[in-house]
């Protein structure tokens, strides 16, 4: 079956992957293979809140089109769970686990945590049909320090030193632990990372992976992601990462900086797809945050994973003077998702339209689908004075939410404003912000912004992916279908508007 199958079912995104039923958080075991992006998660099936959790499974072939499948891994008792890994392809039979008969793309492992009361072991499985059947090792665990919060593996190949790499998360220590294997069996501790940045409570979910450049696909830049949650600098969960070296024992920093992969609130968990083709990055993240996540609103299912990302390393100015090697995130193309314009719908009012004196009403659409799901992009001049810009995204309800760009000498601040939806609303949440806001210094003569609306999701990328800002937000009586652009005294470019539709 399809995502798009039960697309009446109350509000379900067009083209962010949800799951068919239950409660879904980290995105686990991403695995490309013969032209199949393979997406592994975090699902209790049932309830629609956290809690004993097994590997649920889809598949794609574009990252946009989704189909559901059978539980990859399920826990041995109701007293074990399944908790976060990763899979690889075994090519080589590394393991030694496969036979002749199994075709090297079709050999999968799967490596994850498999947590009891108490103690967390690093386990794996293999699967010989390309990732839908799983047996677990017989002789797990494969990894076990004695430790209760000991978890998240990410295994890669490391080429020049021959070896599988595992990068596990020691929790609370606040510490990420690497391992080597030459069979994905026999592990043996190599290194401990211990970073700058934000502690939190925890630290979860780490991912090291090659990056290219952003103009040179040949040079590539070791980063380590690292998720936090709770202790976020906006509150709840969030992903940080680390630009550096790794020589297949150590990762080496480059200069220690907290970076933020996403500035929003809801994007956790990130992981990069093994094996990707053409030696790229690709990734996706949970859109959700561990403080309200058992809380939004839910009927059959609850939460979604971000739309896939292609990564990207380039020098981003932070000001005038300085420049950091940072990560550059953009979305998947969504030309294919991507429904006929029609003029009809829209309006250009070119500023004869005024909210008041001094604001114009610069563009505004109306769309004609009923899917929620629509995408546009800005070009906002930089001035020396405050001016702004104002996005409203509305129901037929008259239920809104607003993105406010607020411009002048120092940069740009950008906010997404959830408070509206608050009033008169059957659902509220105290952590839940009303407003969320992201900063961006003023280095160029003109913000570019990309942003993308599927139901409850909200994804902005602004100067060309340089900044990311995940956020979710929950309309009332019907999904947005309303796009107006409002400016006060700077100049706006409004442009590549196009609905969004979800996929057969």
């Amino acid at each position: 079956m399809t995502v798009i199958a039960n697309r009446n079912e109350g509000q379900r995104p067009a083209l962010h992957f949800t799951p068919n039923i239950g409660f879904m958080n980290d995105p686990n075991g991403l695995v490309y293979s013969k032209g199949v992006w393979h997406l592994y998660y975090q699902l209790n099936d049932r309830n629609l809140v956290a809690g004993h959790p097994e590997w649920g499974h889809a598949t794609s072939t574009d990252l946009l089109t989704w189909k559901w499948h059978e539980k990859a891994i399920k826990a041995p008792s109701d007293h074990e769970s399944i908790f976060s890994g990763c899979c690889v392809v075994d090519c080589n039979n590394t393991s030694g686990e496969f036979d002749e008969s199994t075709g090297s793309d079709d050999r999968i492992v799967a490596i994850y945590t498999l947590h009891t009361q108490g103690h967390q072991t690093q386990d794996i499985a293999f699967s010989s049909d390309g990732g839908y059947i799983f047996t677990p090792y017989k002789h797990n665990p494969v990894l076990d320090i004695g430790w209760a919060d000991f978890r998240d593996p990410k295994v890669l190949w490391h080429t020049l030193s021959n070896k599988w790499v595992m990068v596990v998360a020691k929790c609370h220590q606040f510490k990420v632990g690497f391992y080597g294997s030459p069979d994905l069996v026999h592990w043996h501790h190599l290194s401990d990372f211990e970073g700058a940045g934000v502690r939190g409570y925890q630290y979860e979910m780490p991912n090291l992976v090659e990056v290219p450049f952003d103009d040179d696909n040949q040079r590539k830049k070791w980063v380590l992601f690292l998720s936090i949650g709770p202790g976020a600098p906006l509150g709840g969960s969030f992903t940080q990462y680390y630009v550096g070296e790794f020589d297949g024992t150590t990762f080496t920093s480059d200069d220690n900086y907290l970076r933020t992969a996403d500035l929003g609130k809801d994007w956790y968990a990130a992981q990069t797809w093994f094996n990707s083709p053409d030696g790229k990055a690709y990734g996706i993240g949970w859109a959700s945050n561990w403080q309200y996540c058992n809380h939004v609103p839910a009927k059959r299912y609850r939460s979604a994973m971000s739309l896939p990302r292609k990564f990207t390393v380039r020098e981003v100015p932070l000001n005038a003077n300085t420049k950091s090697l940072s990560l550059i995130s953009r979305p998947i193309d969504l030309s294919i998702a991507r429904l006929p314009s029609n003029d009809a719908a829209m309006v250009y009012t070119n500023g004869s339209a005024k909210i008041s004196p001094s604001i114009d009403v610069i563009y505004k659409r109306h769309m004609q689908g009923s899917t929620g799901a629509f995408e546009f992009k800005l070009n906002i001049k930089s001035v020396t004075s405050p001016a702004r810009v104002t996005v409203d995204i509305a129901n037929p309800s008259g239920r809104s939410v607003q993105l406010n760009f607020v411009v002048d000498d120092q940069g740009m601040f950008i906010s997404m404003d959830r408070g509206r939806i608050r009033t008169g609303s059957s659902w509220d949440h105290p952590l839940f912000d009303d407003k969320v806001c992201m900063w961006v210094p003023s280095t160029q003569s003109v913000y570019d912004v990309h942003v993308i609306i599927d139901v409850y999701v909200c994804e902005l990328f602004a100067i060309d992916g340089a900044y990311a800002f995940t956020n979710t937000f929950f309309l009332q009586d019907g999904v947005a279908s309303t796009l107006t652009v409002s400016q006060e005294v700077t100049d706006t470019e409004v442009f590549d508007v196009y609905e969004l539709c979800p996929l057969a």
